[in-house]
């Protein structure tokens, strides 16, 4: 398993750009088998453009099971963590009403 600490790569988590270069190294390490866990040492708070682009796109790459299985977090807090929950849930949730249409 191979950690990323955010901050180790962007100076906080709050925007597009900070998000896709995050995003880059989870699908670096994904895309060779590996096991992610995403650090947010020193990071307090992330806005919902730097989720979207850091996890959501994701979606665009691998299911939500495969990304449940293969990326944790830690040192984060529980805003942090709801927020997370809430986008993959409201994005699963709508992928899944797409494809029941």
């Amino acid at each position: 398993m191979v950690t990323i600490r955010i901050i180790d790569h962007v100076n906080h988590g709050y925007t597009n750009a900070d998000g896709d270069v995050i995003k880059d190294l989870i699908l670096k390490e994904l895309n060779t088998g590996q096991q992610v866990l995403l650090s947010f040492a020193e990071i307090d708070s992330v806005s919902s453009s730097f989720l979207n682009s850091a996890l959501i796109d994701l979606l665009d790459h691998y299911s939500f099971d495969f990304i449940k299985s293969n990326l944790g977090f830690k040192d984060s807090s529980k805003a942090i963590n709801d927020a997370i929950r809430r986008r993959f849930s409201f994005e699963v949730s709508k992928k899944k009403d797409l494809i029941e249409v």
